[in-house]
């Protein structure tokens, strides 16, 4: 391949229209010499008309004079390596520039001789495209770059973020600092167009900006420049993370973890790709991805808890209240002047935490007064809860319980409740949605009340197996709530999910939910769900049983469900862990060989006595960690090996497996792990100070 100014040419396609142009008018062959590889045709019918053979020749002398040739300069014998059949068309049908629907129709008509011949040509233009598209796009070679970055004169805070971010990246990986400008310049011949902008506008390339909504992006090369253009407000931004991430090798394992290779070459493959998420909502609610909002971003999260400002792009939904708002919506303090606005439940008007009644018209009159209230005090949120409290405790007053009984189901009063406020605060304000919960016992739909366009439906996992997959575990738990979310598809218009991925009474306790994690996204995401929360450890101190690890993989699921995650668990080992990375691979595999061949069921609320916790497998799994702190290159990778051993410490200590002296130094050494390690809870109701207590420190 040719240089210029030492970068290689990048703009090599031809276009069609070009050599179209080129063979407007009959032309004579005055150029190389071709081969004639078809036989003289025979018989009636099969003769090769003279405006065949003149527009076979017009169109590879266009091609012979405007491509460069896969066999090189100077050979002169004119013998053309013709691929196999099928190769060339399938590399014609790759090249995006030679697939008019006039080069189809000529090729496919005429005689049988006379397709002979076009098809020849067709091979032709394959094998010349493909040749002629392999072409790299060069960022950056040995420091230097010809490129610019280029964002609108008036572009949001995120997509100048992008342009920032890309600027440092490059950087980082190339040597090569590239300048940001706007489009307000006269467009250049190497540029990097972030965003919708006046010089993406002059190349007249189109995007479908509605497609790729508020999170999707388009990567495209065209004529040696790079487009990376989003919907707004995240999508460029999400853009140039995917062409980092996938592209380029960058990687952000944890907040203190990235890794970014050293490139003496920044190059890049013919792109035309658009990448938009299954799932416009996307939270990964693990501490991990929570405390620096940067990393959520990079991980292209875009959910209530994380911290993501304007430069971000924002969140995607910002709730108030979050979950759980009963008691905020008609308080206790109630009860003692209007019990009736109470759950009766065994004929007394129930108090506490409690549900409320939701047939009483006075109680819908304060509730949409409330979030009328709510709306008020907090501009800033698009979706408004209102959702049962944390218990069961549902009201069976006459009215009540003859709703839910002819619709089969409690959540025939909750949603006849919630679609009235929605009804009610809708003409004022129209982009606030109410969220509800159909959780526990009101998971199951109703037979005829539908959810209203403005409420989100957020359907909770709570009671199912995770070892397996929600789709295929022979579990009861797990079949109803395949009935119970197949029958909110087609029902519910925006379906979320609330999913469940540690043990939430032990969060140092093996969790044998890998093998799931896939499996359920992708559920999730073919039954209709738009918006999937996947809740993990969330205490201050994070960790957890493979907490980091856990939490990345998920990250990567709710970008893309598809993704390859195997690949992803390796890569994390290997840089989290070092070269004690297999040990730990084979731990995990170790701790998951239980539910994997005996079938043991996994919730998380499971005790350290669940079956897939056997001597037999934390023995292993102990063993493993010997290994691997033995293997540790530095303090750092050692220290997270101790670590990650702390479940199977945990599990020992809880079953009693050590006992004297052995248990009290063992506690010990947990406990200064963990605390060094700065977790802070042994679960999610009870803090590692309170079980140090119990243990007897």
């Amino acid at each position: 391949m040719k240089s210029n100014e030492s970068f290689p040419t990048t703009n090599r396609r031809l276009r069609f229209p070009e050599a179209l142009s080129k063979i407007s008018e009959p032309v004579e062959v005055d150029g190389p010499s071709f081969p004639s590889p078809w036989p003289s045709p025979q018989g009636e019918g099969n003769a090769i008309s003279a405006s065949d053979q003149q527009g076979a020749a017009s169109l590879m002398l266009a091609l012979w004079s405007v491509l460069p040739l896969p066999w090189g300069e100077g050979r002169g014998d004119g013998e053309v390596p013709i691929r196999r059949t099928e190769e060339c068309q399938r590399a014609s049908a790759r090249s995006e520039a030679l697939k008019p629907a006039q080069l189809k129709s000529w090729c496919r008509s005429g005689s049988a001789a006379s397709k002979g011949v076009r098809r020849l040509v067709c091979l032709l233009v394959g094998l010349l495209s493909s040749a002629s598209t392999n072409a790299d796009l060069v960022l950056a070679d040995k420091g230097q770059s010809p490129y610019r970055i280029v964002v609108s004169a008036n572009a949001i805070a995120s997509e100048r973020y992008a342009a920032e971010e890309l600027q440092r990246y490059l950087e980082r990986l190339s040597g090569a600092r590239l300048p940001i400008v706007t489009d307000d310049q006269p467009l250049g011949s190497n540029e990097i167009l972030l965003g919708e902008n006046a010089h993406l506008r002059a190349l007249h390339q189109e995007i479908d900006f509605a497609k790729l909504r508020s999170d999707g992006a388009v990567l495209r090369e065209a004529k040696g420049h790079l487009l990376i253009a989003g919907g707004n407000p995240r999508g460029t931004l999400n853009g140039v993370y995917t062409l980092l991430e996938e592209k380029l090798g960058v990687r952000w394992f944890t907040p203190e973890l990235e890794v970014v290779p050293k490139l003496d070459t920044v190059k890049l493959p013919d792109l035309d790709e658009s990448h938009i998420p299954a799932l416009p909502y996307r939270e990964v609610f693990w501490t991990e991805m929570m405390r620096n909002a940067d990393f959520a971003a990079r991980q292209r999260l875009n959910g209530h808890h994380y911290k993501l400002t304007e430069k971000h792009g924002g969140r995607a939904g910002i709730y108030f209240p979050f979950v759980h708002s009963f008691d905020m919506l008609i308080p206790r303090e109630l009860y003692k002047e209007h019990p009736e606005y109470f759950p009766l439940i065994d004929g007394k008007r129930a108090e506490g935490y409690v549900q409320r009644c939701l047939s009483n018209p006075e109680v819908l009159k304060l509730a949409i007064d409330r979030v009328r209230q709510w709306i008020k005090d907090h501009p800033e949120a698009t979706i408004i809860t209102v959702s049962q409290n944390d218990t069961g405790k549902w009201c069976q007053c006459e009215p009540c319980k003859m709703l839910d009984d002819a619709e089969g189901s409690p959540s025939a009063s909750m949603l006849r409740f919630v679609n009235a406020i929605a009804e009610a605060i809708e003409k004022d304000h129209p982009n606030v949605r109410i969220d509800t919960l159909a959780y526990q016992y009101t998971r199951k739909p109703p037979k005829t009340i539908r959810p209203r366009h403005n409420v989100i439906v957020r359907l909770c996992s709570i009671e199912c197996c995770f070892a397996h997959s929600l789709e295929s575990c022979s579990s009861k738990e797990n079949q109803r709530f395949r009935d119970d979310i197949i029958a909110w598809q087609p029902i519910a218009p925006s379906l979320f999910v609330w999913d469940y991925t540690p043990n939430f009474s032990h969060y140092q306790q093996p969790f044998p939910n890998f093998d799931s994690l896939q499996a359920n996204v992708r559920f999730f995401v073919a039954h209709g769900v738009k918006g999937l929360f996947e809740q993990g450890n969330y205490s201050g101190g994070g960790q957890g049983e493979m907490g980091p690890l856990r939490a990345y993989v998920l990250a990567k699921l709710v970008w893309n469900p598809d993704t390859d995650v195997k690949r992803h668990i390796d890569e994390f080992l290997r840089a989290y862990f070092g070269q004690a990375a297999p040990k730990l691979q084979a731990y995990l595999e170790a701790t998951h060989r239980p539910v994997r061949e005996k079938g043991f069921h996994a919730h998380i609320f499971d005790p350290p006595t669940a079956q897939y916790l056997g001597a037999e497998a934390m023995d292993e799994g102990e063993k493993l960690l010997d290994e691997a702190e033995q293997l540790a290159e530095n303090e750092a990778v050692r220290f997270r090996v101790q670590t990650a051993r702390l479940p199977v410490w945990y599990v020992k200590i809880a079953n009693n497996r050590v006992t004297g002296e052995a248990r009290t130094e063992l506690i010990r050494r947990f406990l200064a792990i963990a605390r060094k390690a700065g977790i802070s809870n042994i679960s999610e109701g009870r803090s590692l100070a309170e079980w140090a207590k119990r243990m007897g420190e």
